[in-house]
């Protein structure tokens, strides 16, 4: 292949980087490099794939959302692309505290792909091409003696000769769809796989996996009895995901979801069926998602639960497809069918869609720095399910760090890293690259440590500086958030420092909202602490405030009522910190570490933590290794700076 490259045959074009996938996770990659002044070329094994939503029509939902929001603080496109295209509109969880908040938004489908693609086609530096990768070119560095990126090869023998590499293969490596008995090698929604660049990967002692997910059957609308279903409505108040989306721009009518459940007529049919499930048949060799199991999975390991949901959504404005979530399945047509007819407003329900599950290639992703480029390989980095994970937003978040990496390393700039403390785009890279991952990963709110902290609602604060630090966020978005930070300042501590008079005026109003008398030297953040008082209702008591925009009162309301538990999280993070920052050097060689277990020695050596603190998160690595490595460290550094 080399040679090739030298001789400059087959050589289709020059560029910076290449993206391997257009989905969730491709289009962040490619937009991010091409924004930041790389010449980008995104392949496609199918144009019409592009941001395709081959399961389920959302984005957001439980930690989903916070992860969408993220990525558009640091200037990823999902949040601005559902805004356009959403056709309802949620925010989950509003009962709890505000850090499980979550916004979740129902997509047509075929417009969200549409805008993407649109948005894609219209960005400069940015060239999409239809084709089918083969092969990874590399050469040998004569520095470090790793391969390095030289180029790809697509099917039809053409060679683009690049730097970088982003592979975002999302389920379309060597896939298979699974139907009962019916086996079908193609991608989602039945698109051609890609069925040779596994074999190159591994070539390059890339370790693979097998992953498996599944989806459920689309059902004519037409057909379905709404009348026996719960309908579930959006939000009166649209909220966007994007910060950069006039909320005023949004409102709009709403279409309905609809709930219903199983019932055990259903769940004997499965059980009745289960040695036709390619799952329990043997025939399916990958691993499922445990988190989104199929509904087989759920009847068999829920046996206790004599219901399950399921939610029937709508795929667009223009189809009559309905997305029937909860039942995803591998069962076999008739099966399905029958299956389905038992619960309550589908029993004359038309299939237009079977339902089935995929099987595809994936990497162990513990072979990746947490900036997800390859340890062993230079130039090549990686994102989205293609990574061992699931959920459009989960592959898209981790597109958008793959992408600005490999554009941060083109420029020899240091790559963005987000730790656990700054995001839960830092918490799931994290986990993947770190921690044993044997199924699919899933974001949840519970995998975070902080996030009290890292709520969905403060992100744009969060995370900003390090969108406009890659520059993918202008001077103007970045002042914005700067004034932002010193009005909510201002504000909390003008409310900690002005008293409220204990008048008649002031019991009566609070007796007015159920609220206790007032004691002399009660200051205004002490009675919004009280939860049946806010920052909008004092405003009858507060005549001194100034006009603030939403988004500035929902921080302040949230950063003096839960103003304990925020300075208890960043004490934690404090902690965390100054393990997190001791550095592990590259060149360290373990075999010197004395005293350190074998089993510690060998995961250290396998997984090459960047820190002390990713360390102390591998499996098999225990507090006493931990111990025994810093106080190494504090040699080695030592040593190193008597040596210069």
């Amino acid at each position: 292949m080399s040679d090739l490259m030298k001789d400059n045959k087959n050589i289709v074009d020059k560029v910076d980087v290449c993206v391997v996938g257009a989905g969730h996770a491709g289009c962040e990659a490619a937009l991010a490099c091409a924004r930041l002044g790389l010449e980008t070329v995104i392949f496609t094994v199918s144009v019409d794939s592009i941001a395709l939503m081959p399961c389920n029509p959302n984005v957001g939902g439980s930690s989903k959302g916070h992860l969408v929001r993220e990525l558009d603080a640091l200037g990823g496109e999902m949040g601005k692309n559902i805004d356009k295209t959403f056709i309802q509109s949620k925010m989950l969880n509003v009962s709890k505290g505000p850090a499980v908040h979550s916004l979740r938004a129902q997509a047509d489908k075929a417009d969200y792909s549409r805008e993407m693609r649109k948005t894609l086609e219209d960005q400069e530096h940015l060239t999409i091409k239809q084709a089918e990768v083969c092969d990874l070119l590399t050469e040998t560095d004569e520095e470090t003696g790793k391969k390095k990126i030289t180029g790809v090869k697509i099917f039809t023998g053409g060679v683009y000769e690049c730097k970088a590499v982003v592979l975002c293969t999302g389920t379309y490596l060597r896939a298979r769809c699974l139907c009962g008995e019916a086996i079908t090698y193609t991608g989602p929604n039945g698109l051609q796989a890609a069925n040779y660049l596994t074999d190159s990967l591994k070539s390059l002692g890339i370790e693979m996996r097998r992953f498996k997910t599944g989806t459920p059957a689309r059902m004519d609308g037409r057909t379905i009895d709404y009348s026996k279903m719960e309908e579930q409505f959006g939000d009166k108040e649209i909220v966007p995901f994007s910060f950069s989306t006039d909320p005023g721009d949004i409102q709009k009518e709403q279409v309905s979801c609809y709930l219903t459940y199983t019932n055990e007529k259903t769940h004997e049919i499965i059980r009745n069926n289960l040695d036709r499930s390619p799952i329990y048949a043997g025939i399916i060799e990958g691993t499922g998602p445990r988190y989104c199991p199929s509904i087989e999975d759920k009847v068999v390991k829920f046996a206790d639960k004599d219901r399950h949901q399921v939610f029937i959504e709508p795929e667009g404005l223009h189809t009559h497809e309905m997305y029937v979530g909860g039942m995803s399945s591998s069962l076999p047509e008739d099966v399905q069918l029958a299956m389905y007819r038992t619960v309550p407003g589908l029993e004359n329900c038309k299939i237009v869609r079977n339902a089935y599950a995929i099987e595809y290639d994936c990497i162990n992703p513990n072979q990746l720095y947490p900036s997800l480029a390859f340890k062993n390989i230079i130039g090549l980095f990686s994102g989205g399910q293609f990574n061992g994970s699931s959920g459009y937003e989960e592959a898209a978040a981790q597109g958008l760090v793959a992408g600005i990496n490999a554009a941060m390393f083109i420029k020899g700039k240091e790559p963005m890293i987000i730790d656990r403390s700054e995001g839960y785009i830092g918490v799931l890279i994290d986990d993947l690259v770190t921690k044993e991952t044997f199924e699919p990963y899933r974001m949840m709110t519970s995998r975070s440590e902080y996030r009290l902290l890292l709520r969905q609602d403060n992100a744009d604060l969060r995370l900003r500086k390090k969108g406009y630090e890659a520059g993918l966020i202008t001077k103007e978005q970045y002042d914005y958030i700067l004034l932002k930070e010193k009005l909510i300042a201002e504000e909390v501590e003008r409310l900690q420092n002005t008293m409220i008079g204990a008048n008649k005026n002031t019991q009566e109003f609070l007796a007015s909202h159920d609220s206790a008398s007032l004691k002399t030297g009660t200051t205004l953040a002490e009675l919004m602490c009280r939860p049946e008082l806010s920052y909008e209702i004092l405003e009858e008591i507060d005549p001194e405030r100034k006009p603030l925009n939403k988004d500035i009162i929902e921080q302040v309301n949230i950063n003096i009522k839960y103003d304990g538990y925020i300075k208890r999280q960043i004490k934690q993070v404090e902690q965390f910190k100054k393990i997190e920052n001791k550095k592990i050097p590259a060149d360290i060689d373990y075999d010197d570490v004395s005293s350190l277990r074998l089993e510690a020695r060998a995961k250290l050596k396998a997984l090459k933590p960047v820190s002390v603190g990713q360390a102390s998160r591998i499996s098999g690595v225990s507090p006493a290794d931990i111990s025994v490595l810093l106080i190494y460290l504090e040699q080695f550094y030592k040593n190193r700076k008597e040596t210069k």
